[in-house]
């Protein structure tokens, strides 16, 4: 049988062989009743009990829940399936090692709920505002008499807020609906003798939860200050991610970047960027009118991927810049899986007096494990690699939830820090004197004049139609990581790095000539792992020794019918996700056991500069101005020396090659023909072209526009 557990921090008493028992029993009956409740839809199931262990010191919870004492090592089994965390009152101000009790949690065990028993007698304890409670001793000794109380207890840190009211109306409220959808409940299909498998084959629930913004009751994106179970469900998922703010985006991570930057950036201010950032960023710095400053990218010609910005890099560019930029904006998780030091990006970034904005799209669930953190070898200070964290790190983050957790697609979050409000408000440092200028209500710093300012931006990008099943999951991702997400990114960390060893052995090769480590995506030049840089084991790059291998290799997994995420000319990508199964690592393997003369690092042979050459250009003309001209069409061999007026996004690499405002060069229209002759004009996004072959236009600026905007 599966337990979750409970730690209960907790001096030794006579009484205890009694009282424990009764404790743990009584526990595992409210928490068996709360799932009942909270997660069921149709018929009761069996939910695992709660057990109970006690110890005597919190400098006993290394060794209890951590694996060799340490969180790298992974957690021990109990430690996997620790939900909750009781601590008496006269234990909250012990220390674990150098940190205080309340220090430590928040480093290493951020999103899990933490709950004070109370002592008759005892002095009042003071707690830390968010994901802390209290209990009286009296209500654990008698669970029977206070059942109701610890339910209570048990969903105001569980129970999926929006998705139990969605719940609830369909199943007890709805009727007849003369309201969008058209569908109306499913009717649409279920009466129809042609559809009528469709409906069948999605179930009746994702239909009738299919509603519209007229129940009220429920809540509206567009009205995300009103007290609606919508707005309470994202006031959830901000204690459970540890942030001043998170909001609910069903348009992807695509539109929470649009939103953001235009809430940030005013026309003419400069933004550094990550020319690796994903094109919606791209996008929104067009839309925004602000100037983008490209940082140094980092193409690795063997592999085909982006490798991350050099610490290096982003201090020249902040020590440098003429023009005082007011946002960074870096891509904090790689599509290859390099995670930023962030904590140092945000230190660097203060001292200039710029915000630090992180899209976090492809590691929504750090959070939630001790393993990623990092041992300052220099300070002995302890940093956590979620970009938004409680102690440092990035002021802002977008999430894609749907890409890593357990939400439907287009669901992503957008997610403030409470530092960034800290700045806002409180801080008083003369570098940020502008931010409080812009966000300011009565001649102060105002967090309720920025967050009107971002819903605002987010009216301008929201569907007023927003899909209320996408709303639903948004709510149950983060609830699923508080109540299971240490034990669900524990077993995956393990099984990743057991597919590594038995991959590398059946290769008889190291891991790193297998797959794609820190050092072989980042390239040299740099001391990676000594700046705090990390490689998520959850992001699989698998390398071929030739693109002719990599085809085969593909080749091969098509027949096992098995998707990869992405590939290059000499990798394949796999993610591992919070519904990614063990029996998937066995027939991966397989393929990769009958196919492993393949496997390997890829010949410099392969290598090239195109890619360098080409995107290593900076704006001429505002893009935002460009992006606006009517422009000219011309055959993209002809634009060499022209100013592009729209973007030509390549897959692969898959960022923007032409981007509006920058002057077009031999190597950007060599690459996009290359891409062209290997992959089919359709690889290209925003290429123009006729019954889909030569010749091939593009857009630029007329002559008469480029004079003026030069001008």
């Amino acid at each position: 049988m599966r337990y979750l557990s409970v730690l209960w921090l907790h001096k030794p008493l006579p009484s205890d062989d009694k009282t424990v028992p009764v404790v743990e029993y009584g526990l595992s009956d409210a928490f068996r009743a709360f799932c009942l409740e909270a997660f069921n839809v149709r018929m009761p199931l069996e939910y695992p009990p709660l057990r109970l262990r006690t110890i005597s010191s919190a400098e006993d919870l290394p060794r209890t829940l951590f694996a060799n004492g340490t969180p790298k090592d992974g957690l021990t089994e109990f430690g996997c399936d620790t939900c909750l965390l009781f601590v008496d009152d006269l234990l909250v101000s012990e220390n674990v090692g150098d940190l205080p009790l309340k220090e430590w949690l928040k480093l290493y065990l951020p999103a899990l709920p933490k709950v004070v028993v109370t002592w008759p007698g005892h002095a009042p304890v003071t707690l830390p505002q968010r994901r802390w409670t209290k209990k009286p001793m009296s209500v654990l000794r008698n669970p029977s008499r206070y059942h109701e109380r610890l339910v209570h207890l048990f969903k105001s840190f569980w129970q999926p807020r929006f998705w139990s009211a969605l719940k609830q109306y369909v199943q007890t409220k709805a009727g007849n609906n003369w309201h969008t959808p058209g569908h109306n409940s499913g009717n649409a299909f279920a009466s129809s003798p042609f559809l009528l498998g469709f409906h069948e084959a999605f179930g009746s629930m994702i239909f009738r939860s299919d509603l519209s913004v007229s129940v009220e009751s429920l809540g509206d994106l567009s009205s995300p200050e009103a007290h609606t179970p919508l707005s309470e469900a994202q006031k959830l998922s901000s204690e459970i991610f540890g942030t001043a703010l998170s909001c609910y985006v069903t348009n992807g991570t695509s539109t929470s970047n649009k939103a953001m930057l235009m809430t940030l950036l005013k026309p003419g201010e400069t933004v550094l960027v990550d020319r690796n950032c994903h094109k919606s960023v791209h996008h929104a710095v067009v839309t925004s009118g602000a100037v983008p400053r490209y940082l140094p990218s980092r193409w690795n010609a063997r592999l085909g991927a982006w490798g991350p910005v050099s610490l290096s890099d982003i201090t020249r560019e902040l020590e440098n810049a003429t023009v005082r930029p007011r946002l960074l904006i870096l891509t904090t998780c790689t599509y290859e899986g390099v995670l930023y030091p962030v904590w140092e990006i945000a230190r660097l970034c203060e001292k200039y007096g710029v915000l630090f904005y992180a899209d976090e799209a492809w590691a929504a669930y750090l959070n939630f494990h001790p393993f990623y953190t990092h041992v300052d070898p220099e300070t002995g200070i302890t940093h956590r690699y979620n970009a938004v964290s409680e102690r440092s790190g990035a002021h802002f983050s977008a999430q894609s939830t749907h890409k890593t957790l357990a939400a439907f697609s287009q669901a992503s979050m957008i997610q403030v820090s409470t530092r960034f409000k800290a700045l806002l408000e409180s801080d008083a440092s003369p570098q940020f004197r502008w931010l409080r200028r812009r966000f300011s209500l009565h001649g102060h710093g105002s967090w309720e004049k920025f967050t009107h300012d971002l819903r605002e931006f987010l009216r301008y990008w929201h569907s007023t139609s927003p899909h209320y099943p996408f709303l639903a999951t948004l709510d149950i991702a983060g609830v699923q990581m508080r109540l299971e997400g240490m034990k669900l990114l524990d077993e995956r960390l393990k099984w990743v790095a057991q597919f590594r060893r038995r991959v590398a052995a059946e290769c008889r090769k190291s891991e790193d000539e297998c797959f794609a480590s820190l050092h072989e995506i980042a390239g040299g030049g740099a001391d990676w792992t000594q700046n705090g840089y990390l490689r998520d084991p959850l992001k699989i790059v698998l390398m071929l020794k030739s693109a002719n291998d990599c085809r085969n290799f593909k080749s091969a997994l098509k027949k096992a019918h098995i998707q990869w995420e992405k590939s290059t000319s000499t990798t394949i990508l796999f993610l591992v996700t919070s519904g990614t199964v063990e029996n998937n690592f066995e027939d991966l393997f397989r393929v990769c056991r009958m196919n492993r003369s393949l496997i390997g690092r890829p010949s410099l042979a392969h290598a090239n500069n195109t890619v360098n050459q080409a995107v290593s250009g900076q704006p001429v003309v505002l893009p935002h101005d460009a992006a606006l001209c009517d422009g000219e069409l011309l055959p993209i061999e002809d634009t060499v020396g022209r100013i592009a007026s729209q973007f030509l996004v390549p897959y692969p690499p898959g960022i923007p090659v032409f981007i509006p405002g920058l002057k077009i060069t031999e190597a950007m229209v060599k690459l996009i023909k290359d891409v062209i002759e290997n992959e089919g004009p359709s690889a290209v996004h925003g290429l123009f072209c006729r019954g889909g072959h030569a010749p091939y236009f593009v857009e630029v600026l007329n002559l008469n526009e480029e004079r003026r905007l030069k001008a």
